[in-house]
C-alpha cells in the first residue's frame, strides 16, 4: 500500500479493490507507480514481504527530520524549500512521474531514489523514496514489459488515466470512485 492516510478501497466502485503499482497491466500510458481499481483476487490481500538486511534500523534515528509516510512529516517531507539529507524521505523525484521536484528535494549532489528507503530503515514504507548518493542505478530508467494488446493510450472517455495525465494522482476518491482499470487510487498499499 501507500502507507500513511489512504482511502482503503473506497476510491473504487462496488466490490473493486485498489491495487498497488498494478496499472501498467491495463495500459502502458500509466506510470509504473499508479494504482488501479481491479476485481479482488488472491493477490489483492497479500502483504508484500519485507526483506530484512542485518543492521537496518527498525526505528528512525534521533533527530532525523524526514522519516517517510508512516510518520508525522509523511509524504513529500523533502522539498526544494527544505531538502533532505542522505537516507531521508519521502522525496518527489523523477521516478514518481507527473509533476515532480526532480532531485531538488535532496541536498547538494544527492538524488531522489525510487521506492528505495527500506534499505535505510525498516520503519519506512515500501513506496517511500529517499535521498541518496548518485550511482549507476540512479540514472537507469526502468524497463517496461510490453504485454501484447495492452493499450498505449487511454481509451476515449476514460476519466482517471494516472499521474501522467491531467487528473493525475488520486483521481479515484470516495466521492468519485473509479471503474475497473482506472487509477490512480489511494488504497491500503499506498
Amino acid at each position: 500500500g501507500d502507507g500513511g492516510g489512504h482511502d482503503g478501497h473506497l476510491g473504487c466502485k462496488g466490490e473493486l479493490v485498489c491495487g498497488s503499482n498494478n496499472c501498467k497491466k491495463y495500459g502502458l500510458y500509466f506510470h509504473e507507480k499508479d494504482d488501479c481499481c481491479e476485481k479482488p483476487s488472491a493477490n489483492s490481500a497479500k502483504t508484500p514481504q519485507v526483506k530484512y538486511i542485518p543492521g537496518t534500523p527498525l526505528e528512525p534515528p534521533p533527530g532525523q527530520r524526514c522519516k517517510g509516510r508512516n510518520y508525522d512529516q509523511g509524504r513529500r517531507c523533502c522539498t526544494p524549500d527544505n531538502p533532505c539529507d542522505e537516507k531521508e524521505g519521502d522525496c518527489d523525484g523523477p521516478g514518481d512521474g507527473g509533476g515532480h521536484d526532480g532531485h531538488l528535494g535532496c541536498k547538494g549532489e544527492l538524488v531522489c531514489g525510487s521506492n528505495n528507503c527500506k534499505k535505510y530503515g525498516l520503519y519506512f514504507h515500501e513506496k517511500d523514496d529517499c535521498c541518496e548518493k548518485p550511482s549507476a542505478n540512479s540514472a537507469k530508467t526502468p524497463q517496461v514489459k510490453y504485454i501484447p494488446g495492452t493499450p498505449l493510450e487511454p481509451p476515449p472517455g476514460q476519466r482517471c488515466k494516472g499521474r501522467n495525465y491531467d487528473q493525475g494522482r488520486r483521481c479515484c476518491t470516495p466521492d468519485n470512485p473509479c471503474d475497473e482499470k482506472e487509477g490512480d487510487c489511494d488504497g491500503p498499499g499506498d
